[in-house]
């Protein structure tokens, strides 16, 4: 039969489930951050050979920290080397500005960042704690959202094995 084994930082952002037998995997966390969008990448000539970088005190940093430490709480098994889909649900701030005649419930965000890059950010930080290389996602959905009145800016990021959960 199937084990389950719940693991986390709070059974309520955070889980890890592993369902042994079948060599399934399914883990779940929650970012509470902002989400922010990889910028473009920097160039510096250093000795003659161009250097890619993104600046020190850029805000996608911080971000990246935030992501890392939430996989890392919940996951400590060996970095994945298979075929993965990856869900996220990114939820920005709601805006003062939005009519109260679009109700208090969560929003689309239909304006930049653009859900590629923020994305990518994410995908950038997790590559060495959950995954080999994030050329491993092979599936899954990107939503963005303004938060519903009261909820705060974060990500809700849901990782599969798809060699049971296809």
């Amino acid at each position: 039969g199937r084990i389950a084994i719940l693991l986390g930082v709070s059974s309520k952002t955070s889980r890890f489930v592993q369902e042994n037998g079948d060599r399934a995997l399914r883990i779940e966390f929650v970012i509470p951050s902002i989400p922010v969008a990889q910028p473009r990448q920097r160039h510096a000539l250093i000795a003659g050979h161009v250097r890619n970088y993104t600046p020190g005190k850029h805000p996608v940093n911080a971000f990246k920290a935030a992501c890392q430490l939430a996989a890392s709480q919940v996951y400590q098994g060996p970095v994945l080397d298979c075929p993965l889909r990856m869900d996220l649900v990114f939820v920005f701030p709601r805006p003062a500005s939005v009519p109260k005649k679009f109700g208090t419930g969560r929003l689309p965000h239909s304006c930049k960042p653009d859900r590629d890059n923020v994305m990518k950010s994410l995908q950038d930080a997790l590559e060495g704690i959950l995954f080999r290389n994030d050329s491993l996602i092979c599936d899954g959905r990107v939503q963005k959202f303004k938060a519903a009145v009261g909820e705060h800016a974060h990500v809700e990021v849901v990782v599969t094995d798809m060699g049971l959960f296809q």
